[in-house]
């Protein structure tokens, strides 16, 4: 398994990629050596390979505000239980600088009603940022919740140029 290890402007990253997909994406841990911990309890030892070197071009890319598409690249989310799969796999279209509500990916996922297993679907998303889980927020603008806290949702949206009415995400 390759790993990937990075620091970038909201704490340090690692990814993980197995037979060309990416399998992992975390970030947001405070210092290298938890990034390079956690990285090692999930994925195991491990180099880079070509797909994370390209994956590290363009996350300096995107921290550094550049609209990159990182859905383009292919992940393994075979793992994740059928609706999971489905509504992690129907974030990726959600384009750069744009979001969604919870209702809207649970409908495209096939279960209309059910926004909060998609939140818990996106809470449980193993490849955060090639999944756009920042880009789904609650109903009304509201941000929602996101493993690394409101604040960094609201600066990913901010990095894409989603902009914001007081606490909500403005319509638009």
């Amino acid at each position: 398994m390759a790993r990937l290890v990075l620091e970038t402007p909201m704490g340090w990253l690692w990814a993980s990629a197995r037979d060309g997909r990416v399998t992992a994406c975390s970030f947001g841990h405070p210092t290298r050596r938890e990034a390079e911990a956690a990285s090692a309890a999930a994925a195991g030892e491990g180099t880079e390979d070509a797909l994370l070197a390209r994956l590290a071009q363009d996350l300096c890319r995107y921290f550094a505000g550049a609209p990159v598409n990182l859905s383009a690249y292919p992940v393994d989310v075979s793992a994740q239980p059928p609706f999971r799969r489905r509504a992690l796999l129907a974030a990726r279209g959600i384009p750069y600088g744009q979001v969604r509500t919870y209702g809207w990916l649970a409908a495209q996922a096939g279960r209309p009603t059910g926004a909060r297993a998609a939140g818990q679907a996106m809470a449980r998303n193993p490849v955060g940022l090639l999944v756009p889980c920042h880009r789904v927020v609650a109903a009304g603008g509201r941000i929602g919740g996101f493993g690394g806290g409101p604040a960094m949702k609201r600066a990913l949206l901010q990095l894409e140029g989603v902009r914001f009415e007081g606490a909500l995400v403005r319509a638009g």
